[in-house]
């Protein structure tokens, strides 16, 4: 079937920019978001996601020659793309999976707070909390460098952004957005929390015998 990509031909130089930088914005990032948040001004609507709303279909036409599917949420107010060959997925290590699991458990506890307002706001001392007191999912306090690191690929994929602060003080503030109900849905959070959980009992009987 032959690719409608009109729009292309006919759209103007700004037109054919704001193009590309969406479609490097999704092949980098995975998602663009509705509202971003702008220091001193809170949040604000973002021109990619209006672009994209508009020409939808030759993005997702244009996407599709590259073995990618663009995909929206209207609800939640976002866009996503997924690979189709797989081939392209980013792999997390255990600690990081664990975070990503933290944020998810942190939005959905928020979400019955926030009502339309879909970020939920929150610091790097509660996603701690969850990750080591709450759920016992990372045995002791983890290493503040790992767990910036791990927080800039999620910031990286438009799953988070900070506010202010750095992502390894306890008291630095960002907002998890929508994107996370793409990123974790809730059948994965159940499951992996479970799998989580039985790997650190796991250790810790080990870790008893080997001290015997």
């Amino acid at each position: 079937q032959r690719m409608n990509l009109e729009f292309l031909n006919t759209a103007t130089a700004k037109e054919l920019e704001q193009f590309k930088a969406v479609c490097n914005q999704l092949l980098s990032r995975t998602y663009v978001v509705r509202t971003l948040y702008r220091p001193g001004r809170g949040r604000v609507s973002n021109p990619d996601y209006t672009f994209l709303s508009i020409h939808y279909e030759s993005v997702r036409e244009y996407l599709s020659l590259l073995d990618w599917d663009l995909r929206r949420d209207d609800i939640n107010g976002y866009f996503y793309v997924l690979n189709t060959d797989e081939a392209n997925r980013c792999i997390l290590s255990k600690r990081e999976t664990a975070i990503l699991l933290a944020l998810r458990m942190l939005y959905d506890e928020s979400q019955e707070r926030l009502g339309l307002e879909q970020d939920a706001l929150c610091t790097v001392r509660e996603v701690l909390e969850k990750v080591v007191t709450d759920y016992a999912i990372l045995p002791a306090k983890p290493n503040m460098d790992e767990f910036r690191r791990a927080m800039l690929v999620f910031e990286n994929h438009s799953v988070i952004q900070r506010i202010e602060g750095r992502y390894n003080q306890a008291d630095c503030r960002f907002a998890i957005l929508p994107t996370i109900l793409t990123a974790v849905s809730a059948e994965r959070l159940h499951e992996a929390a479970a799998v989580l959980r039985k790997e650190e009992n796991a250790d810790e009987e080990a870790e008893e015998n080997t001290a015997d």
